[in-house]
């Protein structure tokens, strides 16, 4: 008789979902977190009940005031567990938060009241390397190439359309 098998133990994982806002002058808005030296997109980590959208919205609107329309999930990144320093498995979900015209992106600000973003800035993508860790610039430019081309995964819970559900 075989000794039972054993499932090895699954790496703490954690849910981040990123937007991808673009401008008609080929830049996407990063953000700079008040605890980081890098830029990132904007976004947050998934809480508990919570949908890809309602992440979304809810990071956009607590950390920068804004609301935007999203337009479906452009990538998913993994980004492994590091075992030497407890850091837990990311996914992350970069949905499209669309095109801002050029007026409305040039007259964007931080709000005075954000403790949590100490800057946001329109970056153009030949220089996305300057401001971004390189795992995050080839997850934007993954990004920005699936918005171009009109690709959008479809999000779904328990195997239906996710637009269906709201968190509990």
């Amino acid at each position: 008789m075989e000794p039972p098998r054993i499932a090895p133990q699954q790496p703490r994982r954690r849910v981040d979902v990123s937007l991808l806002i673009r401008d008609r002058r080929r830049r996407v808005l990063l953000i700079q977190p008040a605890h980081r030296d890098d830029m990132v997109l904007p976004g947050g980590a998934m809480h508990p009940g919570e949908s890809v959208t309602e992440v979304a919205v809810r990071a956009l609107v607590d950390d920068m005031g804004m609301r935007r329309t999203t337009a479906g999930v452009l990538t998913l990144d993994r980004h492994p567990a590091a075992l030497d320093t407890g850091a837990a498995e990311v996914l992350t979900v970069v949905i499209d938060g669309g095109v801002m015209a050029n007026a409305e992106a040039d007259a964007l600000s931080l709000p005075v009241r954000t403790e949590a973003i100490a800057a946001l800035e329109w970056v153009p993508l030949g220089v996305l390397h300057e401001y971004t860790m390189p795992f995050t610039e080839h997850r934007i430019r993954a990004a920005y190439a699936a918005a171009l081309r009109g690709i959008r995964l479809r999000l779904a819970y328990l195997g239906e359309p996710a637009e269906q559900f709201r968190a509990a």
